[in-house]
């Protein structure tokens, strides 16, 4: 029978991160624990104190290690295809935290850790309502966005309705969802 190989630096780094993930969607982010992170990672406390002096900045490092980096998401030729692109990016920013990351928002509200709430909305909400209004302002000059639409509110309701059925319902995300999402609410609100 051989030993296992004790795991360090990236392996180990990794290995807490997923757990942190884990645990936060197990247990939310109120009762997680350092010792409950560090029994799920199969390490000892001491690996996570080494590296993270809070839970908060250990759960805010979890979080970035699964967000996407903010990219350039394709741009289509219709305001359509722009919003479902939009969207689907945005659900999968959900799917790559498990529904945790809102679960922090909404179990904590002002109390969350601004350091958690910062990486949010550095990752996912400031970027997609930036390019939401971006894709709102070319269908404007395309001609399929009513003039009056191209406004921060309107590119929120998208996020909003997401960020509503995650945090009451289902972390699940589906395609017919977002098809719903786009085709019987956003443009009906933007189009002329």
């Amino acid at each position: 029978m051989s030993t296992p190989t004790r795991r360090r630096g990236e392996a180990l780094e990794s290995a807490i991160l997923i757990a942190a993930l884990d645990q936060l969607a197990e247990v939310g982010c109120r009762r997680l624990t350092m010792e409950g992170v560090a029994a799920a990672a199969h390490t000892g406390k001491a690996a996570l104190y080494r590296r993270w002096s809070s839970r908060e900045e250990l759960i805010a490092d979890a979080l970035q290690h699964v967000l996407p980096v903010p990219a350039e998401v394709p741009v289509h030729d219709n305001i359509r295809d722009d919003l479902m692109e939009l969207m689907r990016c945005y659900r999968d920013a959900v799917k790559a935290t498990r529904g945790t990351a809102f679960q922090i928002l909404k179990e904590d509200g002002e109390q969350s850790s601004s350091l958690m709430r910062d990486v949010i909305r550095e990752r996912v909400t400031t970027p997609l309502k930036e390019r939401l209004l971006d894709a709102l302002e070319r269908g404007v000059k395309r001609g399929d966005v009513r003039p009056s639409a191209a406004m921060p509110m309107c590119a929120e309701i998208g996020p909003a309705m997401v960020m509503y059925r995650c945090t009451l319902g289902s972390p699940d995300v589906p395609d017919e969802f977002l098809t719903e999402l786009v085709d019987n609410v956003l443009l009906p609100a933007v189009t002329p």
